[in-house]
């Protein structure tokens, strides 16, 4: 059994990728996904928020459903539910304007990525949360997101990246602790 767990924890990233898109042969991956979906959907639509005084900084916990599905089913699953949840948040919850930013997607795509290969078949264990999360943030909330934004709204990047640091940041505190959370509920469900 020891040999089983090393050999989880020292699988390849090509190797998580391939058995994450295996998993999407299966039925029941493909309704959790739904379900995952629908939830990823509904919580961008009604629990993002931004403060007042930084009005371009989103938190909120969409984020809940992604990592259920990085660590139940990998990076595959996981970046096709957060990037399709993007998307549909966003013409659900303004239909009339439409306006999907395709970098923003794509962010969400690669976060999705970072968290199945870090999360899937690993230990749940805090440090592994704390890895997934840092790396989510200096690969695609902070640098790429802020960029996106900086464009969008015409603002001075590294200006925005302080903004959203002093936000993010602390808030990625609070996200681990609910991914530890969910990670200790999703162990004993497998168990």
């Amino acid at each position: 059994m020891s040999n089983f767990k090393a050999e989880l924890s020292e699988m390849s990233f090509i190797q998580k990728f391939k058995n994450s898109s295996k998993e999407l042969s299966k039925i029941q991956t493909i309704a959790v996904c739904a379900m995952m979906l629908a939830l990823r959907v509904v919580l961008g639509i009604f629990t993002n928020f931004t403060l007042a005084i930084v009005p371009f900084v989103k938190i909120g916990f969409s984020f809940i459903p992604i990592v259920i599905v990085a660590y139940l089913y990998g990076p595959v699953c996981a970046s096709v539910v957060s990037a399709l949840g993007d998307i549909l948040s966003i013409i659900l919850a303004n239909p009339s304007t439409f306006s999907i930013t395709p970098g923003i997607t794509v962010c969400c795509f690669i976060e999705g990525i970072i968290y199945g290969i870090v999360l899937y078949k690993a230990s749940p264990n805090l440090k592994n949360i704390i890895i997934a999360k840092a790396l989510v943030l200096a690969l695609c909330s902070l640098p790429l997101n802020t960029l996106v934004l900086s464009f969008l709204m015409n603002m001075n990047y590294f200006t925005l990246l302080l903004y959203r640091c002093a936000i993010l940041i602390p808030f990625a505190v609070v996200e681990c602790a609910v991914m530890y959370g969910l990670s200790k509920i999703l162990k004993l469900k497998k168990a």
